[in-house]
């Protein structure tokens, strides 16, 4: 029989998320002493030193505080799973299931599947958070999600990956720009034009890899980590851009028109994934909105291939 108790992994679950003894006490409400003694007996029941404490800087996780720290979530996770079959709610799912999402990917597919969620689950609360793609594989890896939803970008062989669908890339151009009515454009046609760049980690390299494959070296006369900074630079006539999901309306925030025209030849795409960890079981709650993700982004629907 185990020495350790649930209460004292939830305890030091929040001391590693919050970086110190005092916060993690206040945010669980509990006083610090007592907060100090859960962890000091959770780690006499393991009999390993899970954290360093640093005067006035908190707390710092030691190697073995690290791997428990995936661990617990793993166990707390499926300790939430069993409280609900055992209150006899059948299908009803309740609790909080963390899914991380790539910032790009977000605005696109986050919407429906809450709103979806929301009708078929009314009792289960689905916590997102947006991230980029490292912290997207750190965070399903750590157990800090229990799923992720991004580009199939990160090689982690702590991750699990799930297809959903894939994205060619196309090209961006102003309403009014000389090639907005083509069925398809080269990138040679641009490579004298600027380009404004969705400059994020990973990202980058792939746009790196569309141009590449077809022989160009593109003008990158902007960068911007958001998608709606480049569209609006586009629908300006300041440049043109390369992306991969389509907004459902033609038009940039600021009401400019911009057009999508379809890259020719075979460009490199993009696979949306599904993300899980290998480490863990998979909870009830995590497999029904899995489950739910695939029947809902199997195939991109409209507005976004």
């Amino acid at each position: 029989m185990a020495d350790y108790t649930l209460r004292q992994l939830e305890y030091f679950v929040a001391v590693a998320e919050a970086g110190s003894v005092t916060h993690a006490a206040a945010a669980v409400h509990l006083s610090q002493s007592a907060m100090s003694a859960a962890l000091a007996d959770l780690e006499a029941a393991l009999s390993v030193q899970l954290l360093v404490r640093h005067h006035a800087r908190g707390i710092s996780l030691t190697p073995a505080g690290k791997e428990l720290l995936v661990a617990s979530r793993q166990l707390l996770a499926s300790a939430a799973d069993l409280r609900t079959v055992a209150h006899g709610l059948g299908t009803s799912l309740s609790g909080t299931l963390s899914i991380g999402c790539f910032q790009v990917v977000a605005p696109y597919l986050l919407p429906e599947l809450l709103a979806t969620a929301a009708v078929k689950l009314p009792n289960l609360h689905l916590q997102t958070t947006e991230v980029d793609l490292a912290d997207l594989a750190e965070g399903v890896a750590d157990g800090t999600f229990e799923l992720g939803i991004g580009y199939d970008l990160v090689e982690d062989p702590r991750l699990k990956r799930w297809p959903l669908f894939q994205l060619p890339p196309y090209v961006l151009v102003a309403g009014n720009h000389r090639l907005a009515t083509r069925k398809q454009v080269r990138l040679a046609d641009l490579a004298d034009e600027p380009m404004a760049l969705l400059d994020l980690p990973h990202s980058r390299d792939y746009f790196q890899s569309v141009f590449a494959a077809s022989g160009v070296r593109p003008d990158v006369r902007f960068r911007s980590t958001t998608v709606e900074t480049c569209r609006a630079l586009v629908g300006r006539g300041l440049a043109y851009t390369v992306l991969n999901l389509r907004a459902a309306v033609p038009t940039a925030l600021d009401g400019h028109a911009v057009a999508p025209v379809p890259i020719a030849g075979d460009p490199p795409a993009l696979t949306v994934v599904l993300l899980d960890a290998v480490a863990a079981k998979p909870t009830r709650r995590a497999s029904v909105i899995a489950e739910l993700c695939r029947s809902l982004f199997s195939n991109p629907p409209g507005g976004r291939s």
